[in-house]
């Protein structure tokens, strides 16, 4: 067997949690590149010019687009894909709903290295896509310290460097959670690999991962009045974390997934 994941630059985290890592593992495991398997996730795309030449094509659905402007796109390729693929249960229950297509649940993989628990409140940080900006305005000037990693202007840029530095710098993370419940655990999983509390909104997704849910003007107080208590949860969610969300894990889960349906 023999597989070609397909993304659009590993700018996007998709790109990285849902391709590039997994076809780097599958590699490991004696995977090639070709056209048993196309994985396509995203959209600006046309399903007719991606597909040609190709035995099997898998539909990866790593956000929940089945209302709003690209709601077409997603049902019908849903639809007609061989496979549907996702990160979250969540997703996997909406998908399952919007189109009676059984999704597989892959997990997002960690990327960042792990390193020792910390907590102070010197910067707080929050990262995300634009689209996530909207959860976290209403505590721009009430958090102290709050650092924010966006790729749009009047932001710190997203680049690995900014964001290698960001984790260093930080005490903390916040991830308040907007309207979509479908999202994976990945910023938070990363957070912990680099040694920091979450504090977070309610998001199924980080439910497994033993970090602060509910207020986040509570939980930053409440984390940083509880500091031993939070090392110690964060070292736990560490062990967790490594297995659990380990690269090596999601390819065995991507080759099994792959191999029955072939």
């Amino acid at each position: 067997m023999n597989v070609t994941f397909k993304h659009q630059g590993e700018h996007l985290a998709s790109a990285r949690y849902r391709s590039i890592i997994p076809a780097r593992e599958l590699g490991k495991l004696g995977v090639g590149n070709g056209n048993d398997w196309l994985i396509l996730g995203k959209h600006n795309w046309k399903w007719e010019e991606q597909v040609k030449g190709f035995h099997s094509v898998c539909f990866d659905v790593c956000d929940d687009h089945f209302s709003g402007a690209w709601a077409e796109h997603y049902t019908i390729n849903a639809l007609r894909a061989d496979m549907v693929t996702t990160n979250s249960d969540e997703l996997a229950r909406i998908i399952w709903e919007k189109v009676g297509r059984t999704a597989v649940v892959i997990p997002d993989p960690w990327e960042q290295p792990e390193e020792p628990a910390k907590i102070h409140d010197k910067s707080i940080l929050w990262f995300g896509h634009p689209t996530n900006l909207v959860d976290i305005s209403p505590y721009v000037g009430k958090i102290r310290n709050l650092d924010i990693i966006s790729g749009t202007s009047g932001f710190t840029p997203w680049t690995p460097e900014n964001m290698h530095a960001a984790f260093w710098k930080a005490g903390l993370v916040v991830i308040p959670t907007g309207k979509s419940m479908a999202k994976s655990g990945n910023r938070a999983i990363e957070s912990i690999r680099r040694g920091l509390f979450v504090v977070h909104g309610y998001l199924p997704a980080y439910g497994d991962l033993g970090m602060y849910c509910g207020n986040i003007e509570d939980g930053i107080k409440w984390a940083l009045t509880h500091q031993e208590q939070v090392l110690s949860r964060v070292k736990l969610a560490q062990e967790y974390v490594k297995h659990q969300y380990s690269p090596q894990r999601i390819g065995s889960m991507w080759l099994e997934a792959l191999s029955s349906s072939t």
